[in-house]
This record gives C-alpha cells, sequence and structure tokens, in this order.
C-alpha cells in the first residue's frame, strides 16, 4: 500500500479515465430532487434472503414510473460466489444487471474471485461502466483494464461524480497477481479533487463489502463527509451484526445497508447551496415486497434450466447433521471442514492437508436424511480452484497456521480447517502466538522436518495471508490432474452415497468450554 501521497498522486493522475455519461431525456427531473437505488452483494439471482434480481427490476420498475428520476447503482459483490458464477465466472450476473441498466458498478473485491483478466472480460460484457478508484496497473500505468477510475455525470443542472474503492485487504485474500491497491482515502482525496476541477458539484462514494475491511479507514471516511471532500457514502454488509461491530456516530450522509433482501432508497435535494452539506433522506426497503418483472424472470429461468441436469443429480444422503454458515466455518472446528481437507489429503496421498474456511460458502443448515445433489455441493464450494501438493517445513506450517487464527475475532476466511493433524490454540492470545501445540500423526510437530501438504491452489499462492507458501516446492502425485475441487469433492460422496462429516477433536480452542 502506498502511503506517500505525492507518489500515489502521480500514479493516479497519470490514468485520469473518468467515464462520462449522459443521461436520456427520461430523466430529465421536474425539480432539483433525485433518488438513487443502492444494492450489492447479490450473488444469487433469485433468493429471498440474499436479494432477487427479477424482484429488484420490479422495484425499480415502481419507482421508475414516478416523476422523480432515479438512479440504480450496483455496489457490486455479485460475480461471485454462486453454483452459477463457478461455471460461467459471473457472466450471468453482468446480463441480468444490462437489463436492470445501472448507471454504475462498483468493481468490489468478490469481483476478483476468478483473476484480474475475467474480471476485465465482464467489464467488457457489461452495457454500463465499471468503476474502482484505488486500482492501478504497473503494467499499463494505468487502472486494469476496462475499469474506469470514476463516472461524471450530469442531471438537472448539477454534475455528479461517482468514485468507489476496494479494501487494500482484497490483494491478500484474492491473490492479485498483477494490480496494485492503492490507499483508499488517499485515493478518494485525488479522485474527489480531481472529479471537481472536471466540474463534479457533488461526489459520492461507492464501496462494496465489508465494514470489518474499512476498520482502519472508517473513521477516515466518515472525516470526509464532515470535510466536505465527498457528499455522500454509499456501503452494505449484511455479515455486520456477526462481526460485532456497531455504527455509532456516524455522518448522516454514511448510509450502510445490513440485510441482504435490502436497498437503499436515496433522496437528494440537488437545490442544496454549493459548499453547504447534500441534503439526503433515506430508508431501507425489502425488494422482496415487489413483484418479480417478467423478463429478467425468464432470464433467470432460462439459466436455471441449463443447471437442472448438471446440478440437480442426486449423488448421496446426509446421514450426520451440520450447518457451514460463516461463524460456523471461519471460527472453529467444522465437519465439512474436515472432510474437506481429508478428501484433499487422500486424493494427493499427502501427510497433511489443509483448507481455509472461506473456502466453504453454502451458509445453510443440513438434517440427517437430506438428498444432496452436484448443486448443495457446486454451492458449498463455488470457487475454481484445484489441489496442490507442497513440501513445508515444520516451521512454515506453524507459521501458515498462525496466520489461520490471527482473525478469528473478525470471522475471516482463512481460519484453517485440517487433516492429518490436532492443533490446540488460544485464541485469546496475541496474534502470532495463539498455537499452542500442533500434533501430526500423533506426534509432536518437528520444526525442521519437511511434511507433503496438500491445500488449494489460491492458498499456495499465498491467498488469505498464506504467503509463506508461495516459493514452497510443488510436488507431484499419483493420478495429479487439473480437476476442480468441487469435482473431486462431488466425486467422493457419489461413491460412497453418504456424507457423514463430524468433528473429532482436530481443533481445540482454550478460550472455549
Amino acid at each position: 500500500m502506498l502511503t506517500d501521497i505525492s507518489a500515489l498522486c502521480q500514479r493516479l493522475s497519470a490514468c485520469l479515465v473518468v467515464a462520462v455519461l449522459l443521461l436520456p431525456s427520461s430523466l430529465v427531473a421536474q425539480d432539483n430532487r433525485l433518488m438513487l437505488v443502492y444494492v450489492s452483494e447479490m450473488t444469487e439471482m433469485d433468493s429471498e434472503e440474499k436479494g432477487s434480481y427479477p424482484r429488484l427490476a420490479g422495484l425499480l420498475n415502481h419507482y421508475r414510473a414516478k416523476p422523480v428520476p432515479v438512479l440504480f447503482i450496483s455496489g457490486g459483490g455479485g460475480l461471485a460466489p454462486s453454483a452459477m458464477s463457478s461455471l460461467d465466472m459471473g457472466a450471468h450476473i453482468i446480463d441480468l444487471l444490462n437489463s436492470l441498466e445501472p448507471v454504475a458498478m462498483v468493481a468490489g473485491k468478490r469481483e476478483f474471485s476468478f483473476g484480474e483478466d475475467e474480471l476485465s472480460l465482464r467489464a467488457y460484457e457489461a452495457a454500463f461502466p465499471v468503476i474502482a478508484s484505488n486500482l492501478h496497473d504497473p503494467l499499463t500505468g494505468n487502472n486494469l483494464d476496462g475499469i474506469s477510475n470514476s463516472l461524471l455525470m450530469q442531471q438537472r443542472g448539477t454534475r455528479l461524480g461517482f468514485i468507489a474503492v476496494i479494501p487494500p485487504i482484497t490483494h491478500e485474500e484474492y491473490n492479485l497477481q498483477r494490480v496494485e491497491v492503492l490507499n483508499p482515502v488517499q485515493s478518494i482525496i485525488i479522485r474527489a479533487e480531481q472529479l471537481r476541477a472536471a466540474g463534479a458539484d457533488r461526489v459520492i462514494l461507492t464501496y462494496s463489502c465489508c465494514y470489518r475491511d474499512y476498520l482502519d479507514y472508517f473513521t477516515a471516511l466518515d472525516q470526509l463527509l464532515h470535510d466536505g471532500i465527498i457528499d455522500l457514502a454509499l456501503g452494505k454488509d449484511e455479515h455486520l451484526l456477526l462481526a460485532e461491530h456497531q455504527l455509532d456516530s456516524m455522518h448522516p450522509n454514511h448510509i450502510w445497508v445490513t440485510e441482504g433482501d435490502q436497498v437503499a432508497l436515496v433522496d437528494l435535494n440537488l437545490a442544496t447551496a454549493s459548499g453547504q452539506p447534500l441534503s439526503v433522506q433515506w430508508r431501507a426497503e425489502s425488494m422482496n415486497g415487489y413483484t418479480a418483472d417478467p423478463y429478467v424472470m425468464q432470464q433467470v429461468e432460462d439459466y436455471h434450466q441449463r443447471l437442472e441436469l448438471l446440478l440437480n443429480e442426486e449423488i448421496g444422503q446426509v446421514v450426520t447433521s451440520f450447518e457451514t454458515h460463516q461463524a460456523d466455518v471461519r471460527t472453529a472446528e467444522n465437519p465439512l471442514g474436515n472432510l474437506l481437507a481429508d478428501v484433499i489429503r487422500d486424493h494427493t496421498g499427502a501427510d497433511i492437508g489443509l483448507i481455509n474456511g472461506g473456502f466453504i460458502r453454502g451458509e445453510r443448515r443440513y438434517e440427517v436424511g437430506d438428498r444432496l445433489t452436484r448443486r448443495d455441493i457446486m454451492r458449498e464450494v463455488p470457487f475454481r480452484d484445484q489441489i496442490v501438493l507442497i513440501d513445508v517445513s515444520g516451521a512454515t506450517l506453524l507459521a501458515a497456521l498462525e496466520n489461520g487464527f490471527s482473525q478469528i475475532e473478525e470471522i475471516k476466511g482463512r481460519f484453517p480447517h485440517v487433516s492429518g493433524m490436532q492443533i490446540t490454540y488460544d485464541s485469546g492470545r496475541p496474534v502470532g502466538q495463539r498455537v499452542q501445540q500442533v500434533l501430526v500423526a500423533g506426534q509432536p510437530l518437528a520444526i525442521n522436518q519437511q511434511y507433503r501438504l496438500a491445500t488449494r491452489e489460491f492458498l499456495a499462492t499465498g491467498g488469505d495471508g498464506f504467503a509463506m507458501f508461495i516459493d514452497q516446492p510443488r510436488l507431484r502425485y499419483t493420478g495429479q490432474m487439473t480437476r476442480l475441487v468441487a469435482d473431486i469433492l462431488m466425486d467422493y460422496v457419489q461413491k460412497n452415497h453418504v456424507l457423514a462429516p463430524t468433528v473429532e477433536g482436530r481443533l481445540v480452542d482454550i478460550q472455549q468450554p
């Protein structure tokens, strides 16, 4: 991350890519009022809990029929994870958004789930600008190909500038190979100055997921509103309460949505005098109360039909109940986490196996007797990732485990699930000192001994803070192939006809009773 604002300014000013949007005449207002419709983190096509694109379209139809013009902003975070995105890398979400006609989409951190180049492809498929204001590609000296730094548009004599930032943790969590994530606060200041120099009367910030990713910047973002650097900030985190953070004493123009089905409806009075705080009134509204738009519903049904033959095939039955919600897979030993670590370890013949809790995404409870389909597996492990076998020392493994336990309080995805190991840790101790004991095959971990470790490609290349794995030797194994982790798990369930994962005391937290 760059901390020298002059150096950062040079990088940003060298790539002043601004999307300029001219609104159709249908959006000319009869007065100075304007409604912003903001939503993000919609990874599923039609879900009551996570949001529905057909019902969102119905909501937009309702408000677009009124005299006050409506600007729809997609806050990003929707390209992954989902069963469909594991097949088309988020192209279906762009297709649906094209039908909903947003003025722009934010490139959130989830948009990097399939790498920088895939995000560029999605941006070129979009009929709207995709914005990220704090990215820098050293190869081009510019933003990522296809991504705009900002958006400048005019509405009823008022020029509105839009900027969007992603958290620096994106580089680590999504293992960016080329693009740099610049300091968000400094980038906002520079981009806002550029927009105002280009004639912007108001500057609006949007940022996607998550409050906990911006903890080091949140006060500064709020201060930017107090100082008039930006006029409005929009964000969403449906797991906010899960992380036990409060939004106390926020600037009234700093808007957060905290439910998956909610839309922020923001009423702006553009007549507010220049130099005065932007007049804002807003409310959160569920899109579930609106009738689904028939055209978008047909799009969703067409996508679902394409998945039916492949994903609805039954492959096994649940014989032990378990859950895969975020708190279940990112803070403690989990049955499915154990099974996944076992499956990749058995597949490679490794001494030990390790995967991260963020790889598991189903967020549901399984009961005894539930029938499992390929869709269920794809929903649980939707990322297109392969298994790798690496040679690690005991010291490297210990460093990896400390990293895995380093952000339990923030419910981060790096939390480890293991096979062939039993670990005692203390979540109450300082970061870097939490691992108390590690047993491998019943024997104490030997710092100087080498172990064959099965893991995900994502972790082996340094994702989620596992940088200690980057330079570790890759090993060949019998039957090595390029199939996805999800495929290997499906093979296991189909072969055994049952899914019976359990908690076995592999991870023991001294702080827990």
